[in-house]
């Protein structure tokens, strides 16, 4: 008998792809509903949906925020991602277990976050955004749950996300046509592709009791933007110029992958250049879809 899941979010980046991937899985019976067909943020609604369905999996990539879409009120950030989440852990005896898309902007961001590992969180300071404040307030509190898991990511990429903002899908839209290739300041980061995230989220869920509720899910090796930059102009074999608004770097954004390798008992990451280039080519053939003045202004 298939296990019935519950993707939340799945119009989203992260959730779109996680739908896609499982959809098709004779294992899996999955059900994506809208924010009509479910609003997180009310209580009773998921109340409701969960005593109804029966799930054995959430898989919640739900998020409200004012990134992408400047009609939302970003005053309501810490509110409703909190209720978001809170109504779901609330009723976690409805459900057999539960993955949260966590951050590492739970590490406080004002700060260089370098090579870090899950327990190196108890020695920093609370982030002082709405964001990152919100993140770590349910992690700290997955970390006492029964049965949600913290997927803690830090950078990730793939089809579907929002180029005009998303760094690597912007600088590969930019190289097709031509465009510079800009950066506001030169940066260490971790780019965890959406294909290996796919694939350890396969890995764990055939894990009966994990064991550990948080797990740092990144590559856990950095790279520059500016040599992302210069992969893109090799795999197109292009020159596009590479501008760097600004001199030095910035604050490092990098973790340390070890447990969740450790917990699959093993996992090969692609390398930067193999899945820089399939983003690359997907966006090549599917340029007619991309809107260019969504790269200049």
């Amino acid at each position: 008998m298939p296990k019935k899941v519950l993707i939340t979010g799945g119009s989203g980046f992260i959730g779109r792809n996680v739908f896609e991937h499982l959809k098709d899985n004779p294992q899996f019976e999955v059900m994506a509903p809208d924010s009509k067909e479910l609003n997180c943020i009310e209580e009773n609604e998921v109340k409701d949906y969960l005593k109804k369905n029966n799930f054995d999996l959430v898989l919640n990539f739900a998020v409200y925020g004012d990134g992408i879409d400047k009609s939302k009120d970003g005053t309501k950030i810490l509110d409703y991602n909190l209720r978001m989440y809170y109504n779901f852990a609330r009723y976690s005896d409805m459900y057999g277990k539960m993955i949260y898309a966590g951050s590492g902007a739970e590490y406080d961001k004002r700060f260089p976050i370098i090579d870090v590992k899950e327990e190196d969180l108890k020695d920093r300071w609370m982030p002082s955004d709405q964001y990152g404040l919100m993140k770590r307030i349910v992690g700290e509190h997955i970390e006492a749950s029964d049965n949600i898991y913290n997927f803690r990511l830090f950078g990730i990429f793939g089809k579907y996300e929002y180029y005009p903002l998303k760094f690597i899908s912007n600088v590969c839209c930019k190289s097709i046509f031509d465009l510079p290739l800009s950066i506001r300041q030169d940066v260490y980061f971790d780019y965890l592709w959406i294909d290996d995230f796919l694939s350890i989220l396969d890995r764990f869920l055939e894990i009966d009791v994990p064991k550990y509720h948080t797990y740092n899910v990144c590559h856990g090796e950095k790279i520059l933007l500016s040599d992302i930059c210069k992969t893109v102009n090799k795999i197109s074999n292009k020159d596009n110029r590479i501008i760097i608004c600004k001199e030095g770097l910035a604050n490092e954004y990098t973790g340390s992958s070890n447990r969740i390798v450790k917990e699959l008992q093993g996992f090969d990451f692609t390398g930067y250049y193999d899945s820089i280039e399939q983003l690359y080519k997907w966006y090549y053939d599917n340029k007619n879809e991309i809107e260019i003045y969504k790269l200049l202004y």
